[in-house]
């Protein structure tokens, strides 16, 4: 019946806030991100698929440095430490997509 079902996270993807502690379909990312790879992650998380903007990220994951700005290289950087972590375990799927021009987004 409707409702009886367990809750499952978008992408099979947990977070805790507290450890950053981030499981992947129950394979556990160890050892944790660091704290910019999980801000931005959490960041991509909370979006659901939306597009979070260049901006946006440097809002969530440097917020001490949104008045002098941050790279684009140093975002580019961090996406892609944040998708080689990712690849370890599970290395099938893409979870973070780039939109050219635009940001990128959680799939």
């Amino acid at each position: 019946e409707m409702g009886s079902l367990p809750d499952v996270t978008p992408r099979g993807i947990t977070l805790d806030e507290r450890t950053r502690q981030v499981t992947v379909n129950d394979r556990v990312l160890d050892p944790p991100l660091s704290l910019h790879q999980y801000r931005l992650l959490e960041l991509l998380f909370e979006r659901d698929g939306a597009i979070c903007t260049r901006e946006e990220i440097v809002h969530a994951v440097w917020p001490d440095a949104v008045e002098e700005g941050v790279s684009e290289q140093a975002i580019d950087a961090l996406v892609r430490r944040l998708r080689d972590r990712l690849a370890e375990v599970d290395a099938d799927r893409q979870y973070i997509v780039t939109m050219r021009g635009h940001g990128f987004k959680l799939e």
